[in-house]
């Protein structure tokens, strides 16, 4: 809140207008006579300069959760390099007044005592109208304020605080070190306890089942600053098989070094019934794997260009980290065998950490794969999988086992963009699609691909064109049926300069690498009306560009809970337009264009290895943590202020698990919960009995109107924790939880005694049970209930 000087003096003067076409209805007044008054008293508060210029962040005001977000608060004082005086009993310290640099002289030491009782009273006044907020950094030479995390519906009381100015965030890095979307996820906080940025995750390996990778990728180039990789169990070498390098002329076939230390295939079942499979070595003809496993532990790249653009710098959630690839699926899929042979491999290679960005598991019980990844949990191994594309609609998610953690998509702080300017005499239509491609920047002829003469491959662009049949000409392709690369691919057979795709009505738009510059329309609704009017329009539209996104939203393609016998999907992370690598050689017209070695692709596949990359920081963190352990740090501590995909209304459980994954409190979340292989063997299975699983989660597929459960904590931290728990239940029902307060020594347990009772309508439910820490250094946990209510019969 400002300050400013004023009087106690009381002015009151009513201005009233008369009535429209009315006359006045008084005389005219006669000559104005004043009486001086004197003021009763006169009231002074500071207006610091730097105060002045300080402004509340409007994106934290309003919002209606309660979790945890990190803000700056500026307080109405100017710090030590900025002060020129003014507060009686202080000389100015800064260096524009002094002529000299700032050296804790006697004038600054004082003054800074002073900014340190100010800092007190904000800090004793923010602990009596904000419980659970916390002051951490105290910014005395520069800003003036503190940072602090504050619940996100509390921001209007700090502000109402005496001597606050402005509450700002302080989520948004502006000089980044990576791609956007490992800086969202709050993987730097972690880095410098796990080895600094490049060697974050160091001692870790992630294993990746997926199509292979192009080895000789930058994300992958042994940089000299890892170790040598410890030898399997029994002492044998983990084969390394990518075969040779196509791109170069010499027999060359790839050797693991330090960074990337296995590669394996596994296609027998799918090569007996498939032909055509360019590479049948580990090496990746797709792009895929090549991006996961990148997206998980690539190297730290200053450079990442794509289309001649540089796009970088990039690197994966986990740079440090050894990888190590199993290509179990071919251009066309995979095959289950196949598959859990990988996992039998990885398990045996000594993995920490598995990626699998695949679908499968809707039913756990009759997967090989699935049940193959309770052997990889029993055996210590974290595993992480997509949630599916499938989405929005309800009960879509894969991997709905309770071993796996399951991952659905949200945007990132990044967008790509490109303006499309269509023109048709006086008439013009300007929109905007997404684009990593170049443009075209001449006024070039517009056809809709299912309106010129001789092409078969109809308006969704599916056949190559003939030669000369779009010569010179921007082609607009309707989404829908073939891959949308495989689109530009037709198009550019037949001479096109430019690609125009649209979705018929309001859907995602995907970055893919296209043969052509290309633009992605969102809702092609204005579009075609406007070349059904003008069907000799002509357009430009611009380059791709990088542009600051909206974070948090869900994606539509991410697929939805509830499913199964766990609350699905568990977590959300970044999963649309998200920069990392490519093959050097796709194998088919989807892949785009050879050459490229970076893309910026969508999907839950993509979101997947944020949380492998996250899940191998904290093993760097915690090397005596279980899967179970890890699986409930992240969850516990998720961000959950997540939208849906209208951009406005806020997820739930069913949506995007517990929140999107948030490394700055997920490596120190005080409680964890954990649960062991043999107890998901004996209850997993069971409706009735998987509910007991000690997860972060609470699941009861069925109820007949009360339920019963625990769920044990334990304190993972080296002080006794006390925490107070709090509910939000939906109508009709009703949570408690027993102890409702409880401090736990370092290394304890408690058990946590949790009844639901409902009288609802049949339909899923959900709510939330919140530990909130009543003693600083640990973040607020949080699990989740869900409840497809079922009447008793």
């Amino acid at each position: 809140m400002r300050r400013r000087k004023w009087f106690r003096a009381v002015v009151a003067v009513a201005l009233v207008p008369p009535l429209a076409g009315a006359a006045p209805a008084y005389a005219a007044p006669g000559p104005l006579t004043a009486t001086a008054i004197q003021p009763s008293g006169r009231v002074t508060a500071d207006i610091a300069p730097t105060s002045r210029l300080a402004k509340t962040d409007s994106t934290l005001l309003g919002r209606e959760g309660s979790e945890r977000v990190p803000v700056v608060v500026k307080l109405d004082h100017d710090p030590l390099a900025t002060y020129a005086g003014g507060v009686a009993g202080f000389t100015a310290t800064s260096p524009s007044r002094t002529g000299a640099k700032l050296a804790r002289g006697a004038a600054e030491r004082s003054y800074e005592d002073y900014l340190a009782a100010r800092e007190e009273r904000f800090i004793a006044d923010l602990a009596e109208r904000v419980p659970g907020a916390e002051v951490r950094q105290r910014l005395r030479v520069v800003y003036g304020g503190v940072s602090a995390t504050v619940p996100a519906n509390k921001i209007a009381d700090v502000l109402a605080i005496d001597g606050v100015v402005a509450v700002q965030r302080d989520d948004d890095l502006r000089q980044p070190l990576t791609d956007a979307s490992t800086t969202l996820i709050g993987a730097g906080s972690v880095y410098p306890k796990v080895g600094g940025d490049r060697n974050a995750g160091r001692g870790a390996l992630v294993g990746v089942i997926d199509t292979g990778a192009w080895p000789e990728h930058p994300s992958f180039e042994d940089q000299g600053n890892l170790g040598a990789p410890p030898s399997r169990a029994d002492g044998s070498v983990r084969p390394c098989d990518f075969g040779d390098n196509p791109l170069t002329p010499a027999p060359d076939p790839f050797q693991c070094g330090k960074k990337l230390i296995g590669g394996a295939t596994f296609l027998e079942t799918y090569l007996s019934r498939h032909d055509g499979e360019d590479y049948t070595a580990a090496r990746d003809s797709s792009g895929h794997g090549t991006h996961t496993a990148s997206t998980a532990a690539g190297n730290v790249l200053t450079s990442a260009k794509l289309f001649g653009i540089e796009r970088g710098p990039v690197r994966g959630v986990a740079p440090g980290a050894w990888i190590s690839v199993y290509k179990a699926l071919g251009e066309a899929g995979g095959y289950g065998s196949d598959i859990t042979r990988a996992v039998g491999q990885a398990v045996f290679d000594g993995v920490d950490v598995l990626n699998y960005s695949v679908s499968g598991g809707t039913d756990p019980y009759t997967d090989p794969v699935e049940l193959a990844f309770l052997d990889a949990y029993a055996a210590g191994v974290f595993v992480a999988a997509s949630a599916g594309n499938s989405g929005p609609g309800a009960a879509t998610v894969n991997h709905t086992s309770p071993w796996v953690t399951t991952v659905g998509a949200s945007t990132g702080t990044r967008d790509y963009n490109a303006t499309l300017q269509l023109r048709a005499g006086t008439q013009q239509l300007t929109l905007k699609g997404a684009s990593v491609t170049t443009g075209v920047d001449e006024d070039t002829p517009v056809v809709l691909a299912g309106s010129v003469p001789g092409y078969s491959g109809g308006a969704l662009c599916e056949t190559p064109a003939q030669r000369g049949a779009f010569t010179g000409k921007i082609v607009a392709c309707q989404r829908g049926g073939n891959a949308r690369a495989a689109k530009g691919y037709n198009v550019v057979q037949g001479g096109a300069v430019g690609m125009i795709l649209y979705n018929p009505s309001l859907a995602d738009v995907e970055t893919d690498s296209h043969w052509l510059p290309t633009v992605h329309l969102a809702d092609g609704s204005r579009f075609s009306a406007f070349m059904a009017a003008n069907p000799t329009a002509t357009a430009t539209f611009s380059g791709g560009r990088s542009e600051r996104g909206t974070a948090d939203v869900l994606a539509p393609f991410s697929a939805r809970g509830p499913a199964g016998s766990a609350l699905k999907p568990d977590l959300t992370a970044p999963g649309v337009a998200v920069l990392a690598g490519h093959t050097a050689k796709p194998g088919a017209a989807e892949g785009g264009p050879p050459g490229e070695l970076f893309q910026a692709i969508g999907g839950t596949s993509m979101a997947a290895p944020h949380v492998a990359g996250s899940a191998v920081l904290l093993k760097s963190l915690h090397r005596d943590w279980t899967p179970g352990q890890v699986k409930s740090a992240l969850m516990t501590t998720a961000r959950t202020a997540v939208r849906m995909e209208d951009g406005k209304t806020w997820a739930g459980p069913y949506d995007r698990g517990s929140g999107r994954v948030d490394l700055a409190v997920a490596g120190e979340p005080g409680l964890t919960f954990d649960e062991s292989a043999g107890r998901m063997l004996a209850l997993g299975a069971d409706p009735a009995g998987a509910v007991h699983l000690n997860l972060p989660s609470v699941s009861a597929p069925a109820m007949s109107g009360q339920l019963t459960t625990v769920r044990t904590a334990k304190n993972v931290t080296k002080l006794a924790q006390a925490y107070r728990v709090s509910v939000s239940a939906p109508a009709k029902s009703r949570i408690t939880v027993t102890p409702s307060a409880f401090t736990v020594a370092p290394g304890k347990s408690i058990d946590l005694r949790i009844t639901i009772t409902s009288s609802a309508p049949e339909r899923p439910l959900a709510g939330e049970i919140r530990l909130d820490p009543t003693r600083p250094g640990c973040p607020r946990c949080a699990c989740r209930s869900g409840s497809p209510r079922r009447r008793a019969t």
